[in-house]
């Protein structure tokens, strides 16, 4: 019982952390202190540690040798090869899962429809917590758990949390055109189509970062093509 009351602690920290990042109230580069977490959230410090371990090894905060723990920041180049591996992997998922959700749309075609309420009513926080929920059901349906446990892992990486908040509002919501493009292509059983839609969606995403100025990103090593 306290191994699963200490799990569950971790993990209340750890979604505290990953939703300061999503609402902006965390930026990259921003210092992260064990007692602060503690004194606000009421827990151990180890607890605290533990969390800052497991985003650490997410790829949302990093960690240095006598300077402490502090939100990840990335460069151009580790963007896109972020992204790159979220679309190929965000591909698979839809190809696993299509046959299932073809069979049975109705979860999500309910997602679809309160997504494109979400983008009529400007609604950008319901808007986020239902494109999560949308990404999760395809790589849940896919039953592969490998497939599933990564694109969870990448979808804690700061720059797809944090793009609705440093992206022009009427960008984010116009993403929702390849959403409803994917539902399309799943009731139609259009495999490529889906995957296609997909793959876009997410290089939709890379691209709209991108755009941002040079101070979001961490300067890219003088070794490193970009």
């Amino acid at each position: 019982m306290e191994e699963t009351d200490s799990r569950s602690t971790v993990e209340t920290v750890a979604n505290a952390v990953t939703d300061a990042v999503r609402t902006g109230r965390l930026v990259p580069g921003q210092r992260l202190t064990e007692s602060e977490f503690t004194n606000r959230l009421g827990v151990s410090r180890s607890s605290v540690r533990e969390a800052f371990r497991r985003l650490t090894a997410d790829g949302l905060l990093s960690s240095e040798p006598h300077r402490g723990v502090a939100v990840r920041q990335l460069s151009r180049p580790e963007v896109d090869n972020l992204f790159q591996v979220r679309g190929a992997l965000e591909a698979l998922a839809v190809k696993l899962s299509l046959p299932t959700l073809h069979q049975a749309p109705a979860p999500m075609v309910a997602l679809q429809r309160e997504l494109n309420a979400a983008t009529d009513e400007g609604d950008m926080n319901r808007f986020s917590e239902l494109n999560g929920r949308f990404h999760r059901l395809f790589r849940e349906t896919a039953d592969n758990p490998l497939l599933n446990e990564t694109l969870t892992r990448l979808s804690n990486s700061l720059y797809w949390l944090q793009f609705r908040v440093l992206v022009d509002r009427r960008q984010v919501f116009a993403t929702n055109r390849q959403h409803q493009r994917l539902t399309h292509c799943v009731e139609a059983n259009d495999a490529l189509g889906a995957e296609a839609a997909m793959l876009d969606h997410v290089e939709t995403a890379r691209r709209l970062i991108q755009c941002l100025p040079d101070d979001h990103f961490a300067a890219t090593p003088a070794n490193t093509p970009g």
